[in-house]
């Protein structure tokens, strides 16, 4: 108070009229709103920094967005903004260090699980998501963001998601069709792997590997928690098909580095021209597009020949495990009101139109309003996007993403397991009871 006394303008250096400072209060007590309206940064604001943390996104053009937008807000409000960005698998290591010392940023991106993980520790974002989705028709998933209480943590953000990335030329060179089913996949893969053009999915601690197992199971009918998302269900004979599955795939039609690969190395392998189909999200597309990698030997640009498909229906159905990001605002921020009002102006109509278009079509959105973009429609190649929700799930589905489910997945219990049955060292039946002991273990001590 003291300090919107004083006569001199912080933002201009120059004394302020009785005029300028009764408008400037006015934006400051209305928020973004009142500041955006009089055109004047509120007096107190330059003493405020507000720091928001985020993955490194794999379409650079998106956090440029991103930064663009915060930029923007923060010249609006008259506050100093700050976004840093690390990669995506040291972020849960991060933010459990801010929840340790209870200081660092204000706003943070979290995986599906930690708005019930840390839901202590982060601010009741209820009405803000009721006022986002109320201005752009709802949401299209009820779950992710909540906690175990149903309390809304943070926002949901985007979701990405895992269709097949096939090289079509190569398909039609063995003469079959493209793969819908797993079976598809599998005995397609192995004509493939004859031809030195192997099927690369991640056997390995790696995002992908998390998700796309995870498609597998669910397929082949298996579950890894039921439905009230505390009663670990993950040992059953249909897992225990999709494990053989998995053996089969891996020994049939992958090379032996899917077991040491990253998040990054199917990409790689698909656009440098020895994969001949791979689960990923856009990425490996626009990076190939965006390089003009050539298929080897030719002229030709690998991207014309990469086309994406819906992920592979299996005996149970056709189910894929998508990321699913949201953002909140911590509970220790000195900033909670205006973090939230960053939130309210980033998920307005325009600025989530040109997040979207920056990511390539890479983010999906959770606003019904966003779902049939017209991004979607400008590239044949992105046919699916506005449909393949109809098959994505959040992690620990059919439960909730909760805190539970999330150290499940950190500590890459699927992935693990199902190396293990698919190089030889376990059975089956002992691969998933060992799934089943570690889960229970994790759940018990999250209940």
């Amino acid at each position: 108070m003291e300090t919107a006394m004083k006569t001199t303008n912080r933002v201009s250096g120059t004394r302020s009229s009785r005029r300028t400072f009764l408008r400037t209060s006015a934006a400051a007590s209305a928020g973004l709103a009142g500041v955006l309206l009089t055109k004047t940064p509120p007096a107190m604001g330059q003493d405020r920094e507000l720091k928001m943390i985020t993955w490194s996104h794999f379409v650079p053009t998106s956090d440029e967005e991103l930064k663009r937008q915060l930029e923007e807000f923060g010249k609006a409000a008259g506050v100093k903004v700050r976004m840093d960005r690390v990669a995506h698998l040291q972020m849960p290591a991060l933010l459990a260090s801010e929840v340790q010392g209870q200081k660092g940023h204000d706003i943070a991106s979290l995986w599906v699980g930690m708005p019930d993980l840390y839901r202590k520790q982060l601010v009741d974002l209820n009405d803000l998501v009721e006022k986002i989705g109320g201005r752009a028709g709802g949401w299209t998933d009820q779950i992710v963001g909540r906690d175990r209480d149903g309390i809304y943590r943070t926002v949901p953000w985007f979701f990405i998601s895992l269709p097949i990335a096939v090289r079509t030329d190569l398909v039609a060179e063995l003469g079959e069709n493209l793969p819908d089913t797993w079976e598809d996949v599998h005995r397609i893969g192995k004509k493939l792997k004859a031809a030195g053009h192997p099927v690369g999915i991640q056997l390995a601690h790696s995002e992908d590997s998390n998700h796309i197992l995870r498609g597998i199971i669910w397929s082949f009918g298996g579950k890894l928690v039921e439905a009230d998302g505390k009663t670990v269900a993950v040992n059953s004979k249909e897992t225990v098909e999709a494990y053989k599955f998995i053996k089969a795939l891996y020994q049939d039609c992958m090379d032996a580095e899917v077991l040491a690969w990253d998040d990054r190395n199917n990409n790689v392998c698909l656009n440098s021209g020895k994969c001949g189909m791979i689960l990923n999200p856009i990425s490996a597309y626009n990076s190939a597009r965006k390089d003009n990698a050539l298929i080897p030997g030719t002229d030709r640009p690998v991207h014309q020949v990469i086309n994406h498909i819906m992920p592979p229906e299996g005996p149970a159905g056709r189910h894929m495990c998508g990321a699913y990001t949201t953002i909140g605002v911590w509970n220790f921020s000195p900033n909670k009101e205006l973090a939230k009002e960053f939130l309210d102006f980033h998920f307005q109509k325009q600025q989530q139109e040109q997040h979207l278009t920056a990511s390539l079509g890479y983010n999906q959105p959770l606003l019904r309003t966003f779902s049939m973009h017209p991004i979607y429609a400008s590239n044949p190649k992105f046919y699916f996007a506005p449909y393949i929700s109809w098959y994505t799930h959040a992690p620990g589905w059919p439960g909730p993403p909760n805190a539970a489910m999330q150290t499940v997945w950190g500590q890459y219990i699927i992935p693990d397991t199902a190396a293990e049955h698919a190089t030889g060292k376990t059975e089956a039946e002992a691969a998933v009871k060992k799934a089943e002991a570690q889960m229970k273990r994790l759940y018990r001590r999250q209940a």
